[in-house]
């Protein structure tokens, strides 16, 4: 079976998703079918060999260097002057965290494609982003959750201290 890492994104946990990215090759270097698929903050996708799956390809660009994809139904491609080849993507790991990941973007942009993938679908998805609708959620399903209050720009906090705060559709750990 092939397996397609696809990491990268546009979140501020860009940098979390190349990291998990390059754990999970370490832990599969085993298999033989396994492709890695970046997605850069211009959400521009790249095909990243496994001999490249190291931080330095990221911080320092050299990722451009590398054949840039497309995705098409049933899975990624590549242009050039002579056509388009197409690689085998079998089933797609979403390791991309935060926005895009997370948000059920990039879930509805697989489930368009036809591209099967590991990682929750779209309407999960959204409301798992949002801690507002999981608290939500959690609460008409009999789930006891904390005491919470949602503040905007410009409002002040009518809880008592001590308090966490999160930010609505962020990492969990972001802001704290």
């Amino acid at each position: 079976m092939t397996l397609t890492l696809l990491f990268g994104g546009i979140s501020y946990e860009h940098e979390i998703s190349i990291v998990t990215a390059i754990t999970l090759k370490k832990k599969l270097e085993n298999l033989h079918n396994l492709n890695f698929i970046f997605v850069d903050k211009a959400r521009d996708l790249y095909q990243i060999s496994g001999e490249k799956m190291k931080s330095k390809t990221f911080s320092s660009g050299d990722y451009k260097k590398e054949k840039k994809m497309n995705m098409e139904r049933g899975g990624f491609s590549s242009s050039s002057m002579f056509g388009s080849k197409k690689i085998e993507a079998g089933v797609v790991i979403n390791l991309v965290h935060g926005g895009d990941g997370e948000d059920g973007k990039l879930a509805s942009m697989l489930e368009f494609f036809d591209i099967p993938f590991i990682g929750p679908r779209t309407e999960a998805s959204v409301m798992s982003f949002n801690k507002l609708f999981t608290k939500n959620y959690a609460q008409n399903i009999g789930v006891d959750v904390l005491d919470y209050e949602l503040l905007k720009e410009g409002e002040d906090l009518k809880m008592s201290l001590p308090v966490i705060l999160k930010p609505l559709r962020l990492g969990s750990s972001i802001g704290i």
